[in-house]
């Protein structure tokens, strides 16, 4: 992941945000990973250089995830023996909102690393790894944390919203398909990608709209997130989807706001 890309993209919406970021040492990631055997992907250890200490409020796991690399030292070092491998699975996140019925962390992945990137996955805390199956979220960790980005400092920003999905059929391949389709109809009315594409994730802009793409393989849906400054110029780019793409529709209950 092109992580000075990402750092500029935020730099032209909220420069004011990166002045409050704080990473951590290099010598303490490293020496985390040694202690616990991990190799860690690229990624994930340029996150913790830039904001692993302190990010600025945004959190890329949900608002009651703690992601600092305290937080995972903390549980690394509790030295629990029906914790998972963390030579195979990572923390990254802890759930802690003990309100849960379950409380949820999520892990890197490590025997599924591919090149500076690795899927993530969910454990429940407290009950024993051994007799758990991981969660897949189907995503990676770069899929996070590019579309946590572009909705913080893209969309949220925008005045009108609106969102239209395509399949959720569950058939295999279905949203990447749909992807890949909606790729094309975008660049062909002059959009182009606000930040370099990923698997399942595409941010793009044309003027003032943007669109935030994103494939859940859980159900094989594909959701299109719109954001612009302009009603009318929004309504007609989802008239637009809704007329280029069979099978797309607006989903029933509240818009993504």
């Amino acid at each position: 992941m092109d992580w000075p890309l990402l750092i500029e993209f935020v730099r032209q919406r909220d420069p004011a945000f990166l002045v409050q970021l704080k990473g951590v040492p290099d010598a303490a990631i490293a020496a985390l990973a040694a202690d616990r055997g991990a190799v860690l992907p690229a990624s994930y250890v340029e996150f913790l250089r830039r904001m692993g200490s302190h990010s600025n409020g945004w959190a890329p796991f949900g608002a009651t995830c703690e992601h600092h690399f305290a937080a995972i030292v903390e549980r690394l070092d509790e030295h629990d023996e029906d914790a998972p491998p963390s030579d195979r699975f990572f923390p990254v996140a802890i759930e802690t909102d003990e309100s849960l019925v379950a409380l949820y962390d999520h892990y890197l992945d490590l025997q599924r690393v591919e090149g500076d990137d690795a899927p993530l996955v969910m454990l429940e805390a407290g009950v024993p790894y051994q007799v758990q199956t991981p969660v897949e979220t189907h995503e990676t960790f770069n899929e996070r944390v590019t579309h946590g980005l572009f909705h913080r400092f893209q969309l949220r920003h925008c005045a009108e919203r609106d969102v239209v999905a395509l399949g959720g059929t569950r058939r295999a391949g279905e949203g990447r398909a749909g992807l890949q389709q909606v790729l094309v109809l975008l660049q062909r009315a002059g959009f182009e990608p606000a930040l370099p594409p990923l698997g399942r994730v595409a941010c793009l802009r044309a003027g003032s709209l943007s669109v935030l793409a994103r494939v859940n393989e859980d159900y094989e849906l594909l959701t299109l997130l719109l954001g612009g400054d302009n009603r009318l110029a929004l309504k007609a780019l989802a008239d637009q989807l809704l007329a280029g793409l069979p099978g797309a529709r607006r989903p029933a209950g509240p818009r993504e706001g």
